[in-house]
């Protein structure tokens, strides 16, 4: 079995993509595959995959869908195919720092069974909703919380975690599955872990897919506090990491199913 599955969902982004996937082939040391879900692009982006499979062989692996199904649904298309012992996602504006992947599965292999995921560090765009704050070559990277709870923007996990918590949520389309995620962690037991090394650079380019995208977002986030019982909105950062989860847990069944 391959070490680890990188899920790396695209659409229309070329010239970010290859070089996601050079960074990728460069910076990861352990056995890996790259699963490229390719949302019907329009773009240069076969020609990149194609040069892509050139460079990296077998450890590429692509999904091209026939029209585009929104970030979610692609990614989990992805984590279905996954053949490695570890998963993480990739977003095609996101490069992981040297050894940073290996990393963190090293973290999880010494971290207890109640590890479910490792949060990966990265840039965050706002000071709101900030858990911990990471400095690497004088740049600051960040790991979030929603109303008070740590979730992983980035996770590393383990196939089979991934598979018991049903990878993310299909309601979503865009935004809240990777905070969703991490809540169905908790809600059943599990940590959400803070990396000690892992560090992921995140250029969030604006362009016209993800202006299209921004407009689902709000939705997406609407829902996911429609899902769950989070505590009311607080005008103050009140994360506390001696109790990263402050979850109240799901609201009835009927909604949360």
């Amino acid at each position: 079995m391959l070490d680890l599955s990188i899920v790396l969902p695209t659409c229309n982004r070329a010239k970010h993509l290859m070089r996601a996937l050079l960074d990728i082939d460069r910076h990861t040391h352990c056995d890996f595959e790259v699963i490229v879900v390719d949302g019907a692009s329009e773009d240069a982006t076969p020609d990149v995959l194609n040069l892509a499979s050139s460079i990296m062989g077998k450890r590429l692996r692509v999904i091209r869908e026939g029209k585009r199904e929104g970030f979610v649904r692609g990614t989990n298309k992805g984590f279905r195919a996954a053949r490695g012992q570890f998963m993480c996602w990739l977003n095609d504006d996101a490069r992981p720092l040297d050894g940073a992947l290996d990393d963190a599965i090293a973290q999880l292999e010494h971290e207890d069974r109640s590890a479910g995921f490792v949060a990966m560090y990265h840039p965050w765009h706002s000071p709101r909703n900030v858990a911990f704050r990471k400095k690497v070559a004088g740049r600051e990277f960040q790991l979030c919380h929603v109303r008070g709870t740590l979730y992983a923007n980035f996770p590393m996990g383990r196939r089979e975690i991934f598979e018991r918590l049903g990878f993310f949520d299909d309601r979503y389309y865009v935004c809240a599955a990777d905070p969703d995620l991490s809540l169905k962690a908790w809600h059943i037991g599990m940590r959400v872990v803070p990396a000690t090394k892992s560090v992921i650079d995140h250029d969030e380019i604006e362009d016209d897919r993800r202006a299209d995208d921004g407009r689902r977002g709000s939705m997406d986030n609407d829902a996911l506090f429609a899902k769950w019982d989070l505590p009311d909105k607080s005008s103050v950062n009140d994360f506390d990491p001696a109790t990263p989860c402050t979850l109240r847990g799901l609201r009835p069944l009927a909604v949360a199913a």
